[in-house]
Formats: structure tokens, C-alpha cells, sequence
């Protein structure tokens, strides 16, 4: 028993390295988290397409369509979605 002093010191040096090398690698992550935030805009995202709206659609090909659908139906057809097939 008398021979666990040196094994118990290097046993305790090395847990305290873990957690040093471990408090090391947060506060870098926190510091470069922060600097992103810091010195960088957030993103924004793309603006998402409604069922309202036409993306590449003209104008006058809309209204066109929508005319030819309500002369068909009579009046009774509604134009909901446009796609390209």
C-alpha cells in the first residue's frame, strides 16, 4: 500500500489535465460562437413562395389563363395553381 502514492499523483494530474484541455475547448467554442455573432449579419432566408404568387410566371400569361378559365366554366372556375409540367 505504501507504493500507490506516485500512481495516485499521476492518476489526479491527469484528470486535472482532462479538465483543464476541456475548459480550454469551451471557452474557444464560446469565443468563436461570439465572434461569429458578433461581426457577421445573420442569414436570411430565401422568401418562401406562396400558392399566391406566380415566381417566373408573366403577368399577362396569368391573366390570360385566368380569362380562358373563366370564359370556360362561365364564370365558375377559379385559377388556384399554376405549374409547369
Amino acid at each position: 500500500m505504501e507504493n500507490m502514492g506516485l500512481p495516485l499523483q499521476v492518476f489526479i494530474l491527469g484528470l486535472l489535465t482532462v479538465f483543464m484541455v476541456l475548459l480550454v475547448v469551451v471557452a474557444t467554442g464560446k469565443g468563436i460562437i461570439w465572434a461569429v455573432n458578433r461581426f457577421f449579419p445573420p442569414a436570411t432566408p430565401p422568401a418562401k413562395k406562396g400558392p399566391g404568387k406566380s415566381g417566373s410566371t408573366d403577368r399577362k400569361h396569368l391573366a390570360a389563363i385566368a380569362a380562358a378559365v373563366q370564359a370556360t366554366t362561365e364564370g365558375r372556375g377559379k385559377v388556384v395553381n399554376i405549374r409547369k409540367t
